[in-house]
């Protein structure tokens, strides 16, 4: 498979990733401890943390993407009736990264629980309503590479 072919479907699978981001920009922020005390009262979170926090998620999802594109070789493929496709192993990792990424925003939204919206707060109580708000419908992700990932 040529840079350019692999490039356009690692560019896929960014876009997804970065989709989530964009989408749950409201309700994930990294926690960041301190040794401070806790104030009295919660803050809801600024639109300045909402920022950072995106650009953060941002960063690390394009270092996994590329550390994972940098391992595919030709023998990552196998033809089908579209052409070359991604062996299950390549697959489950592409799904992975999905999961671990949804994983990482709803612990950081559970996290920051008390910094959310009352709504945001209700839709933490159901996972597949929190992934389903994310914008997948009934939690399948659509990787644009002949095969879909569920997302748990």
């Amino acid at each position: 498979m040529s840079n350019l072919i692999k490039t356009v479907k690692l560019q896929s699978i960014l876009s997804g990733l970065i989709k989530i981001v964009a989408v749950t920009a409201s309700v994930s922020i990294f926690a960041n401890p301190t040794a401070e005390s806790v104030p009295e009262k919660v803050e809801p979170l600024t639109q300045a943390e909402i920022q950072q926090g995106l650009k953060d998620m941002q960063q690390r999802m394009n270092q996994q993407i590329e550390a994972w594109g940098k391992t595919l070789k030709a023998d990552d493929f196998e033809r089908s009736w579209t052409g070359r496709t991604l062996k299950k192993t390549k697959r489950q990792e592409v799904c992975g990264i999905y999961q671990n990424i949804i994983n990482d925003i709803y612990r950081m939204a559970v996290d920051n629980k008390a910094r959310l919206t009352e709504q945001d707060q209700k839709l933490l109580q159901d996972r597949n309503a929190f992934i389903q708000s994310l914008g997948y419908k009934d939690n399948i992700v659509e990787t644009q590479m002949d095969f879909n990932c569920r997302i748990k």
